[in-house]
């Protein structure tokens, strides 16, 4: 079972509309709304998928009610820390044009909050055949070491611990020497303060952050280019293209979820990862399914072109 936490969930309220004109009145095409936060949508997808989860969200007053009852409907085994009221996320599909996202903050959490939230984990990683993913941002003015201290109970208590975060949060948790951590191309430079332009650059870059804070496995996130995964047997580098592509909104996390739903063995948990991550960008909602290996254009070596330019914004 994947035991995902995520600190700051999140209503994600998507709005669709033909075109956008600043100052105008505009009727949406389309609406919806669906929890959401990092650890969330694994949870969600690994469920859909018949996978054993159980998402961890720390929330509490405004939004609680919602994300319950829609977790609940998706059958979805969830539990709540306690913690602000649930944030609401805006993204803007409008046609021909990238999308616009709109991201809110939520409420610091307190120490003790943060030490509940720990305990509760504690209490969840004792059931057999746990993992845990800790995952998403931090409400500002929380401990920045929240994520890292997730990360140093699951490994006393034995347990796989991955982090997907970002920042000083990820700056601190992969210094907990996490079995897996996946940065996206930009977090990768950040970490260590090189340039990533190339698939050779980020090779180097997901090598030097193994060997200098013993993290497990890195999994690096490149959009269009696919995923890299760099651990101690070596290098892969994976991809699967859809033949269409509707919205980027999460598909890290599908990613991420693809990856964990098979991660005793390397190179099919990297197969999954891109086919989840690129049956979520062919879909409008959050919620997809895995499409049909034929929908892809896809690709699977351990042969790195290290001259290999990557399509990044």
């Amino acid at each position: 079972m994947l035991i995902t936490v995520t600190p700051a969930p999140a209503i994600d309220w998507t709005v669709e509309v033909e075109g956008w004109e600043f100052g105008a009145v505009h009727r949406a095409r389309s609406e919806r709304r669906e929890p959401s936060g990092k650890g969330v949508n694994v949870s969600v997808a690994l469920h859909r998928a018949g996978r054993a989860t159980h998402a961890v969200l720390v929330a509490a007053g405004d939004g609680v009610d919602f994300m319950d009852r829609e977790l609940a409907a998706l059958g979805v085994p969830h539990s709540f820390a306690s913690g602000g009221p649930v944030r609401t996320n805006l993204t803007l599909l409008v046609d021909g044009r990238a999308d616009t996202k709109v991201n809110t903050s939520g409420a610091a959490l307190s120490d003790s909050q943060s030490a509940a939230l720990i305990e509760l984990v504690s209490d969840l990683a004792d059931r057999p055949g746990a993992a845990i993913l800790t995952a998403g941002s931090l409400p500002a003015g929380s401990d920045a070491r929240l994520h890292a201290r997730i990360v140093e109970r699951a490994r006393e208590r034995g347990r796989y611990a991955a982090l997907d975060t970002s920042g000083a949060a990820l700056l601190e948790g992969i210094a907990a020497g996490p079995d897996l951590v996946k940065p996206n191309a930009q977090e990768l430079a950040e970490l260590v303060a090189a340039p990533v332009a190339t698939l050779g650059e980020v090779r180097d870059a997901a090598h030097e952050l193994r060997g200098r804070h013993g993290v497990g496995s890195v999994l690096v996130s490149l959009g269009a280019d696919g995923a890299l995964l760099v651990d101690a047997d070596g290098e892969l580098w994976a991809g699967a293209r859809p033949d269409r592509v509707r919205n980027a909104v999460g598909a890290g996390d599908a990613m991420l979820a693809g990856f964990l739903s098979a991660r005793s063995d390397r190179e099919r948990a990297l197969r999954a990862a891109v086919l989840w991550g690129g049956s979520a960008v062919a879909h409008a909602s959050t919620f997809f399914e895995v499409l049909p290996e034929d929908r892809f254009e896809r690709w699977c070596t351990d042969r790195i072109d290290r001259s290999y330019a990557l399509g990044l914004d």
